[in-house]
């Protein structure tokens, strides 16, 4: 089989290795991945908040390990036509198979003075990084506007942290708002509805956040759950997609929320990693034994996830 080359060492791109790996000790795979680690995202709010364990994996030891080639880079752009892969300030790459596992990107909400150190769209974290900062300062301001933002605020109050909480609408949570603005007041949270972040305020750190109630706020680190949307920016063609992972260029394929309709609308996250898991387990068998694919994205979570939530905050 000629090489499979996948981009995105997240939990869509590990997964399809693994599965990979359990059919064909033998097939070359080649990982492009900007990080040179991997984490379950799962795990790490409760492990920032010292609540559980996270492992968190080197690429180049996890490549050794299942025997696959890993390239450390970001990628600029990819050219179908020609089959190749451009690198920031590394040489092109040439393919033959491409899984595209690159994932969501944060919603940019065009924040004045977001380039700050301590300002963190969820999509751009680096675990380690933040919980040293963790270790660090006190006043924490958090934007929500999905679950994340709540559970990141709930997490972070087992740390004793002077935390301010700023959503603009959470119509999501439904008949469930007022119960979850009950259990975050309980934990000493500060919460402030019907606004956002106009103003981030410092030299080189954060030192401040101006929200448009007005109000100015001491913060010395600032998260912003935006919602997210697919991670597509250095694709130069727009992929068209049928039957989920097919492109309309032979041998591309799209596996995980890179290939999400549905993500701009998704609020609970409660089943992301249990749909790539299977997604990866699909597209594996069909690259190693050229098996049919028969899937389709399950729905969207709903109040019933709202209420396991609920009971997991007591």
């Amino acid at each position: 089989m000629r090489e499979i080359c996948i981009i995105g060492g997240g939990e869509g791109g590990i997964s399809l290795i693994k599965q990979l790996r359990i059919l064909d000790k033998e097939v070359k795979i080649r990982l492009i991945e900007k990080e040179d680690y991997y984490f379950r995202r799962r795990d790490l709010f409760k492990w920032w908040a010292g609540l559980g364990k996270m492992e968190i994996f080197k690429l180049k030891e996890f490549a050794q390990t299942l025997n696959f080639d890993f390239v450390k880079a970001e990628v600029e752009r990819i050219n179908f036509n020609r089959r190749k892969i451009y690198l920031k300030e590394m040489e092109s790459i040439d393919f033959d198979i491409l899984v595209i596992c690159s994932g969501v990107k944060s919603k940019d909400l065009s924040i004045k003075g977001d380039f700050r150190e301590g300002f963190f769209y969820l999509s751009e974290v680096k675990p380690i990084v933040i919980r040293d900062y963790l270790k660090l300062f006190t006043d924490i301001l958090i934007y929500c506007s999905t679950i994340l933002g709540i559970k990141l605020a709930f997490y972070f109050s087992y740390l004793k942290k002077d935390i301010k909480f700023v959503a603009k609408n959470l119509d999501f949570l439904s008949q469930y708002k007022d119960i979850i603005f009950n259990k975050l007041s309980e934990r000493k949270i500060d919460i402030y509805l019907n606004s956002t972040i106009e103003e981030v305020i410092g030299e080189a750190t954060v030192k401040a956040t101006r929200i448009s109630l007005p109000k100015v706020f001491s913060s010395q680190l600032v998260f912003v759950d935006s919602g997210f949307i697919p991670n597509r920016d250095y694709l130069e063609t727009n992929l068209v997609t049928n039957n989920f992972f097919f492109t309309n260029y032979l041998g591309v394929y799209l596996l995980g929320d890179v290939n999400n309709p549905y993500i701009e609308k998704e609020y609970f996250f409660a089943f992301n990693t249990d749909n790539v898991e299977k997604q990866a387990q699909l597209l594996a068998n069909h690259l190693v034994r050229n098996e049919v694919i028969d899937y389709q994205l399950p729905l969207l979570a709903n109040d019933n996830y709202l209420e396991e939530f609920l009971k997991s905050l007591n």
